[in-house]
Order: structure tokens, then C-alpha cells, then sequence
């Protein structure tokens, strides 16, 4: 008898796992180059060797193969005792209880059909038919058998996953527990834990020069940084009594973010998301990341594109955000944005006002000047310089923030603008206790950078939808750190044998501090969550999970399956390694390209602050103008350095 190679989608699901094993001798064969192949007293349909060659020499054929194969597998690992009991240790549910469980989820698709029914005033059977066709299945049968075949694949995937779960948790983290990098098939997905504040702004972010604040936004920006600068309310606290945001009410966390690529975007919009990563690997780790993971280059490319991929100006990506830096905004720009906020009548008498007003009302001079780009910042003790209280020439769009020039060193003072300015004692930002020095990436002796009460960087972006305050709770570079990143993102709830805890120190033995216990709660169930959280990123960082299950479930090929079935297995095999290399070339490629478009939004807004004629910002010295004192007239008519028509 010659052997016929079998395509699985033509058989019944409960009698296509017998198929894979020898052959059989009861075959015969029709002019349809259709064989059946008898199993007890079932008949298998299958196709011969002229149609399987013809669907294993087109893509859309062999993923049809790989689906219906898939799908034979793991319904064998259910049923290859005819009795129905568990062929793999350690399965949650054993294929009788699949059964009744798939039993009521169609008595429960029929209950909505019948619901629909009455609600629609339509028939049942009409209804009914809407049901199998959202399923994609022809009958009641059909429908049956999806969901017992959905149920025994989780089953599957959750054990797989309890089986492996710290090898896979090494592929997502991208480093072992002592920071050597994961060498695997599929992209890891770096996860970061962070917490943000979100002060909202309605002009978009698109006009780089000419953007407004409104007076509420401006004061809440304002208050918002001068409580983290106070110190005394944790950045959850203030979180939760600012951000505007949902993450609110969490005290400010957003989970777990990872740098994984869906329909061409990440996660979180690009200043966020690259703003956190182009800190933590220029500023944050800037001398300890050259021993991380073969001396950085791993991660360091990964997130800020291959070394060998150039933006539009002849810069590879991690060279563009390490020369560009991170920007330093001083502390009473912040101050001085909510003490002007409201400032919009010009109480010089006789001063012409702009054409285009809100152009030169101080907070909206000060937004301009400061927050309203694009660009990565933190809030520093740094000095002002002598534009803030003069109409200088100097455009602000040629100061480079990060030399210590434009600031000139030291602690800052701040003269407030009101009716009748006087010259206060100068505030000492660096004795708020929110201003802490020796941070890393920061060496300037004179410096203090504004942080949480943990000594987290707080770090600032502005995207379309206003200012975010943001600060790394682990990130992919700590694991060098007493609780180590694969500690930090345990599946372990507290009280359990395998959550862990500190080895030494005035510590040892307490629960280390983690994603799961982040958020103290009394509540057990919310652990539970959290952890729950942990398992499904690290089961869904590799798009191609299904393939692991794939080579588990054939990994003894010579012994379990027919030679022709090896043959087709082979076959798969190779489609997989194609899949699995065009999965991580379109993540590397859709990495970069988000790189790019965030980098080249920064330079289209350095091109647009550059002084010109018709577009250009305003010197941040204008809102003298609103001030009592002498001031020449001439700079707010015009063509005068304050008009804007």
C-alpha cells in the first residue's frame, strides 16, 4: 500500500488525531485523488500526495496546514486515550470536564439568540444563525467542538507557560537573573514599570511658537511641581490629586509598558514611551550601562535602533538622542507660570497691545519658552537667564539648555512679577526636599535635580495631549539592584513560598518590594491581579506563542508520528522559521521607525523655533510689558521684537 499524506482539514475533529499515527490498512482511494482511511467504525477523509503538494507550495496553504495541525495536536493531547483522560501532567482540566464546560458555552450562545430574538424582534432561528456565523461555524456541532477545541488550547498555553516559566520570563526581561543577555527566537519585550502625571493642554502640541495655555492649566502645572519639589506628598500622592488621567486613582502607576510594536505604533504615544527609554539609556545609565549586557549594546540597540540604520540627518538613532541630551527646565519657570497665569491685561499705560494678544500674555511667554516642545526634560535648581527679565536679542531657540552657560551655575532666584515688584530674598531650591544631588547622568557640583522621595528621576515630556511628569519604577537596565528584574516581576503573591525576599541586610527576610506588591493593599485579590498582569505580558511578549506549543507537542517525532506525517511536520517546520524571522524583522523595523518619526518631530519643531520674520518666539523678556516700570513702546508695535500680528 502507498502512503498517502494527510491534510487535517478535511477530517472530523474528534477522529483527526488517530491520523497521525501509522497509516492503517484499510485506504482506499477515488478519482478525486481522495483517499479514506478507516479508524474502528469511522472514516477519515484525506488528501493524496498531487493536492497536498500543491497547498504546501503556496503561504495561504501552509498556514492552513499549521492551523489544522496545530489544532490535531492538541486535541490528541486531550484524547489519545479514547476514555478521555489526561495524556500531560500537570493540565488544570481534564478533557471530560472541557467537555461540559464547551456544553454550557453553547447553551449560553443559545440564551443570546434568544435574547437577540426578543430584543430585535426577530426569530430565533435567525438569530441563532447570526450566532454560528460570528463563530464561523455551520451548526450546533460545529460550535461544540470550537470551544471544546478553544478550551483544551488554553488548557494547553497555561501549561506550557507553568512548565517554562522562567525561561520565558528571561526571554521577555531580555536578561538573566545576573544580566547576561537571552539569546531567543523571538524580540524581547524590555519591560518598564512607570508612574506619570498628566497635565492636560488643549492646543495639540502642532504650533511650536505660537502655543497658548490656559490660566487653569498654567496654575495646575504650576502647583503640580512645586508639591513633588516640596517633598512632602509622595509622586502618588500627587498623582492621584493631579494627573488627569485614569491612572489617577492607581496613585499615577500604568502597568507594565514594553516596547512592543502593534499596527505600526507602541504602547503609549512616542514622547512618553521613547522619552522614558532615550533618558534611562543616555542620562540615567550613562556610565554604568556600558557593562550592561555586553557593554550595552544589546538593549541600547534595541531601543534606540540598530546601530547601522541612520535618520534623515546621517545620525544613527542612539547617536541623534545621545548628542541631542536631555533638556534642563529650571524650577522657577515653573513658579513663575502660575503666578502669571492670570496675567492678561498690559498694565503699561499706554503700551500697544499685539495683534494676535494671547501671543505675549506671560504665561503663554513662558509656555513658549520652555514647555511647549517636544523635547525629554527634567526640572533642575539651574539659574535663569537674562532674557527672563530682559527683551534681549538672543532667541531662546539658539540657548542650549544643557550648558551650564544659559544657567550660570548655582541656585536660582526668582523675583515675582506683580503690581509693584520687589526684590525678594532669593529662594533656595536646593533645600526643597524634592531637589536631591549626586544624581546619575547630573555631575555639575552646583546641580540638583527635582526627584521623588525614592530618588527616581522625575522626568518631563509634552505630547499632543499636554505635560506628562514621568518616573521609572524598574526599568530594563536595574537588574544589577537589590531587587534584581526578575524578582521584581514574580508571579508569587505575598505569603507564598516562592515569593521572594530580602537575603541580608536589616531587610532579610521581608517581602521584597515588586510589581505584584506595588500598591500595598489589604485586599489579596488585587496581588492576584497584579500578578495575573506578569503572566499574561510574558505569555504575550512572542507573537509566535502558538510555535513553542508546535515543538512540545512534536518533539518526539521519530517515535509518535508516520513517515508521511514527518514529512508534512518538516514542511511546517520551515514555514515557522520564515514566520518567526519576518515577526522579529517587522518588530527591529517598526522600533526604528517610531524612533525616527519621534526624532523627526523634533527636528521639524527646531526648524520652526528658529528666529525668522514670520515664525518665531517671542523673547521670554516681553512680558516685562506687564509690568510697572519703563519699558520702550517700540518692542510691541510693529515690527518691534514683541509684535505678533
Amino acid at each position: 500500500m502507498k502512503k498517502s499524506k494527510l491534510s487535517i482539514g478535511l477530517v472530523t475533529s474528534f477522529i483527526a488525531a488517530m491520523a497521525l499515527s501509522a497509516c492503517g490498512s484499510k485506504v482506499t482511494k477515488n478519482d478525486s485523488n481522495v483517499a479514506s482511511f478507516k479508524y474502528g467504525d469511522k472514516e477519515l477523509a484525506v488528501l493524496t500526495d498531487e493536492i497536498y503538494d500543491d497547498f504546501l507550495n503556496s503561504a495561504t496553504g501552509r498556514q492552513k496546514y499549521y492551523d489544522r495541525v496545530m489544532e490535531v495536536l492538541i486535541r490528541n493531547a486531550f484524547q489519545k486515550d479514547p476514555t478521555g483522560s489526561d495524556t500531560l501532567k500537570g493540565v488544570k482540566k481534564n478533557y471530560n470536564q472541557i467537555v461540559n464546560e464547551a456544553k454550557d458555552n453553547v447553551k449560553g450562545s443559545k440564551q443570546t439568540a434568544k435574547q437577540n430574538a426578543e430584543t430585535n424582534g426577530t426569530s430565533y432561528k435567525t438569530e441563532w444563525q447570526a450566532v454560528l456565523k460570528e463563530k464561523g461555524v455551520k451548526d450546533e456541532e460545529e460550535l461544540l467542538q470550537k470551544y471544546i477545541y478553544d478550551l483544551e488550547k488554553e488548557q494547553i498555553e497555561d501549561w506550557y507557560y507553568d512548565e517554562h516559566e522562567e525561561e520565558l520570563k528571561s526571554e521577555y526581561l531580555g536578561v538573566t537573573k545576573d544580566g547576561k543577555e537571552v539569546k531567543t527566537d523571538a524580540s524581547s519585550r524590555f519591560p518598564y514599570h512607570v508612574r506619570h502625571i498628566l497635565v492636560k493642554v488643549e492646543d495639540g502640541g502642532s504650533d511650536y511658537v505660537r502655543g497658548t495655555i490656559s490660566s487653569a492649566q498654567a496654575k495646575l502645572l504650576s502647583n503640580t511641581v512645586e508639591l513633588l519639589a516640596q517633598g512632602v506628598m509622595t509622586f502618588g500622592e500627587v498623582a492621584q490629586k493631579k494627573s488627569e488621567d485614569s491612572s489617577a486613582s492607581s496613585y499615577g502607576d500604568v502597568g507594565i509598558m514594553a516596547n512592543a510594536i502593534s499596527g505600526g505604533k507602541l504602547g503609549m504615544v512616542n514622547e512618553f514611551q521613547l522619552g522614558i527609554y532615550a533618558y534611562d539609556a543616555i542620562k540615567k545609565n550613562a556610565e554604568t550601562s556600558k557593562d550592561v549586557i555586553d557593554k550595552g549594546l544589546a538593549l541600547d540597540q534595541t531601543l534606540l535602533g540598530k546601530e547601522t540604520k541612520e535618520t534623515t540627518d546621517d545620525k544613527t538613532v542612539k547617536q541623534a538622542f545621545a548628542d541631542r541630551g536631555i533638556v534642563e527646565i529650571p524650577y522657577s519657570a515653573f513658579i513663575e507660570l502660575g503666578d502669571v497665569a492670570e496675567l492678561e491685561a498690559n498694565w503699561e499705560t499706554g503700551i500697544p497691545m499685539p495683534d494676535n494678544k494671547a501671543a505675549v500674555y506671560p504665561r503663554n511667554l513662558l509656555w513658549n519658552t520652555y514647555f511647549n516642545t517636544h523635547n525629554i526634560f527634567v526640572i533642575t535648581n539651574g539659574k535663569r537667564s537674562a532674557n527672563a527679565e530682559t527683551i534681549a536679542d538672543t532667541d531662546p531657540a539658539d540657548i542650549d539648555r544643557t550648558e551650564s552657560t544659559y544657567f550660570g551655575g548655582g541656585v536660582d532666584t526668582y523675583k515675582k512679577y506683580d503690581a509693584d515688584p520687589q526684590t525678594p530674598e532669593p529662594i533656595n531650591y536646593s533645600k526643597l526636599e524634592g531637589f536631591k544631588e549626586n544624581v546619575p547622568g547630573f555631575t555639575r557640583t552646583d546641580e540638583r535635580v527635582l526627584c521623588d522621595k525614592q530618588n527616581n528621576v522625575i522626568i518631563g515630556v509634552r505630547s499632543q495631549f499636554g505635560i506628562h511628569l514621568m518616573i521609572v519604577e524598574k526599568s530594563a537596565y536595574d537588574f544589577a539592584d537589590e531587587v534584581s528584574l526578575n524578582d521584581y516581576y514574580t508571579t508569587a503573591i505575598p505569603g507564598e513560598p516562592d515569593y521572594p525576599t530580602y537575603k541580608e541586610g536589616e531587610k532579610k527576610g521581608q517581602d521584597m518590594e515588586t510589581y505584584v506588591n506595588f500598591i500595598n493593599s489589604v485586599n489579596k485579590s488585587e496581588y492576584n491581579t497584579r500578578a495575573e498582569a506578569v503572566r499574561s505580558a510574558i505569555k504575550g511578549f512572542d507573537s509566535t506563542y502558538d510555535y513553542r506549543l508546535y515543538a512540545e507537542l512534536t518533539k518526539n517525532r521519530e517515535k509518535d508520528f508516520s513517515e508521511s506525517t514527518n514529512d508534512l511536520l518538516s514542511a511546517i517546520d520551515d514555514y515557522i522559521d520564515v514566520q518567526r524571522h519576518k515577526n522579529n524583522h517587522d518588530q527591529e523595523k517598526g522600533m526604528f521607525e517610531v524612533w525616527q518619526t519621534y526624532y523627526e518631530l523634533l527636528l521639524t519643531q527646531d526648524s520652526y523655533r528658529k528666529a525668522t520674520e514670520k515664525n518665531r518666539i517671542l523673547p521670554e523678556g516681553c512680558k516685562i510689558g506687564f509690568t510697572k516700570g519703563g519699558v520702550d513702546k517700540s518692542n510691541y508695535e510693529q515690527g518691534g521684537k514683541c509684535y505678533v500680528k
